[in-house]
């Protein structure tokens, strides 16, 4: 296994008492017991390993020791060393080996199964959820509720009302949009994947913005495709970069955030937009536009999506109501042209027939009243970031960042060393941050940072503390009395 793989099962795995080559080795045996290192696979080299968890060889080499004193390695020389397996889980079943390993090397995920403990965690990026939801969801009409339930409740593409609601909020993003336009998803997420089956078999080609949004990256590896990078960019220059890649690649699909992109923050320029809502037709390419973000503006208003350059364009353009309201809504939607959704549609039902109108029937309402949520969001945004930037500039100075035009994420370059190096020397401080090579495709960015200003401003201020502490540590020494570079 690589040692990157290896270093996400673990976790925070330095937490808790004993030496260091200990807490390696329970770690290591936790995972070997729960099946995240199978029986028979090949533990990473002393070195290999040690150099990722930013610990000596001499801890990897003790922890080794103990686990093949425990029985469960098994150290040959030529072969390296192998999980024997744990007898704490038996025969067992035989479950597929989940295909792009997301699960296990990815802390956000873990984070929603696993918890925080006591680590201050900048992973996801969501906001709480305003003040008004739990009245507007409170007001769902009783007289609604016993219409639907007059009715069996499966409404595959979602309730029309629903539909309707978001086919007017994407008119007003600026591309004319009905409600037969209109597929409702249990967010971006379901969304994102039921594009991906629809259009790539194993082996396809996928071309994607580097870095990206790391949930993407999994999904697309999952099903088996072949990712081709392009930069996060736009202009005119890049727009050829991209005619050359599709002519070369021929890829089933392209996904892109031209708005608030994640993690860097970027808006593609209109001129771009409308390179690509031509190039899509005319090369007869998909286009997936995920514009979960697109809601979140610090300052001003991005342009229109690609769709409303080319109405007839192959372009599914993505969204939801997580970032503007509330992650545990599930509401997203896709947007494209009839005859795709009706053939998405039927990917939908094999997976779960429709999503809950209950949940369906509180968006119309939320949706109703975006606008004002949108400008809260806006001040509320301005002020997390703002605090998130002194903090740094404060106790990280050397740390440079550019801002953002929106979404929720701050994309920090180091000044030297290797982020997911970092990331463990974090994790032994007390704070969880995600390192650039996940948001990557291709695993680069690795003096890159994503992360997040969500947090409220106690655990925001002692994150950041712990995180200069841990770069301290990391880096042997601060760069004391310089004021933060802010890229522009």
């Amino acid at each position: 296994m690589k040692a990157a793989m290896v270093a996400g099962v673990l976790g925070p795995w330095s937490q808790g008492e004993g030496p260091i080559y200990r807490k390696l080795a329970r770690a290591l045996a936790a995972a070997i017991d729960r099946g995240d290192l199978e029986s028979g696979s090949r533990l990473p080299a002393e070195r290999v390993l040690a150099d990722t968890l930013a610990v000596s060889r001499t801890t990897v080499v003790s922890a080794y020791e103990a686990l093949r004193a425990d029985d469960r390695v098994v150290s040959r020389r030529g072969s390296g060393t192998r999980v024997r397996g744990s007898a704490a889980r038996g025969p067992g079943l035989r479950l597929r080996e989940d295909p792009s390993g997301s699960f296990r090397r990815h802390p956000v995920y873990r984070s929603l199964v696993e918890g925080p403990g006591g680590t201050i965690e900048f992973l996801g990026a969501h906001l709480p959820a305003p003040e008004l939801l739990p009245r507007e969801l409170a007001r769902v009409e009783e007289k609604q509720m016993r219409a639907l339930a007059e009715g069996p409740g499966y409404l595959p593409m979602g309730l029309p009302a629903l539909r309707q609601a978001i086919a007017r909020h994407l008119t007003g993003w600026g591309v004319p949009t009905t409600e037969e336009q209109v597929l409702v998803t249990h967010g971006a997420q379901q969304a994102i994947g039921l594009a991906g089956a629809l259009f790539l078999e194993r082996g396809d080609t996928v071309v994607v913005e580097d870095p990206t949004y790391l949930g993407s990256i999994d999904i697309f590896a999952g099903l088996g495709a072949r990712l081709e990078p392009v930069p996060v960019a736009g202009d005119a220059a890049w727009v050829s970069r991209l005619k050359a890649t599709l002519a070369r690649t021929a890829p089933r699909l392209v996904y892109l955030m031209p708005t608030f992109h994640n993690p860097t923050g970027a808006v593609m320029p209109e001129s771009g937009r409308r390179a690509l809502a031509r190039l899509a037709r005319e090369m007869r390419v998909a286009i997936v536009e995920d514009n979960t973000l697109a809601d979140l503006s610090l300052s001003g208003k991005a342009p229109p999506p690609i769709a409303a350059y080319d109405a007839g364009a192959p372009i599914l353009t993505i969204g939801s109501l997580s970032k503007l309201f509330w992650g545990g809504l599930r509401i997203g939607w896709i947007r494209g042209p009839e005859e795709i959704l009706a053939q998405i549609t039927r990917l939908k039902i094999m997976a779960d027939l429709g999503g809950s109108l209950v949940g369906q029937l509180g968006a119309v309402r939320l949706l109703a009243r975006a606008d004002a949520v949108r400008e809260s969001r806006r001040r509320e945004m301005r002020e997390r970031l703002d605090r998130l930037t002194r903090l740094l500039a404060e106790h990280l100075p050397s740390w440079k960042w550019k801002e953002p035009a929106g979404g929720l994420s701050l994309w920090v370059e180091l000044p030297h060393g290797d982020a997911n190096a970092f990331a463990q020397v974090a994790l032994r401080h007390g704070v969880a941050v995600v390192p650039g090579t996940l948001a990557s495709p291709m695993g680069g960015c690795a003096d890159r940072l994503r992360l997040p200003f969500v947090l409220d401003a106690g655990p925001m201020r002692e994150g950041v503390e712990r995180l200069a502490r841990a770069w301290a540590a990391y880096a042997g020494r601060e760069a004391p009395g310089r004021p933060a570079k802010v890229l522009v």
